[in-house]
């Protein structure tokens, strides 16, 4: 039986809207060398449980892939499948007088800078991806946290 694909597409490079717009994110090597391992997504229309309880249940394969090119105008390249996947709700907060965002995962406190590391990230790089275009309503940012090993908050 051949599983149907749940695509999951990383940048290749940081966005235009990023200071270090057009430079390689290392998502893909940091994530073949253990050091990425989840990424984090929005989830407005709540998909996420469900695709996540078909990967693990074996109906379902989880493709990651990159852009080779400009996100959504080139070809996507196979980076890694999953056949087993985890889930945690994240919620992160930046504040005027914060000096770093607050994340809680499933309702726990967790460090950015413990986030930014699993994530594949510098904390400044990090921050800027998720706080940095103010796209967030409030600086509020809700969504899913997709784990690719067994490690969880």
């Amino acid at each position: 039986m051949t599983r149907k694909k749940v695509i999951l597409t990383l940048s290749r490079v940081f966005p235009q809207t990023h200071s270090k717009k057009g430079i390689n994110t290392l998502f893909a090597v940091n994530l073949f060398a253990g050091r990425k391992i989840h990424t984090i997504r929005t989830d407005e229309k709540e998909l996420w449980e469900q695709r996540v309880k078909d990967i693990n249940e074996g109906r379902k394969l989880l493709c990651v892939r990159e852009w080779t090119g400009r996100p959504y105008n080139s070809e996507q390249a196979d980076i890694k499948n999953f056949v087993q996947v985890g889930l945690q709700h994240i919620t992160m907060t930046y504040g005027a007088d914060d000096k770093l965002p607050q994340a809680w995962v499933d309702g726990k406190s967790v460090p950015i800078e413990t986030l930014a590391k699993n994530d594949g990230l510098r904390v400044e790089d990090f921050v800027e991806f998720f706080f940095g275009t103010k796209q967030y309503n409030n600086n509020v940012f809700e969504g899913v946290i997709l784990h690719f090993t067994d490690f969880r908050y």
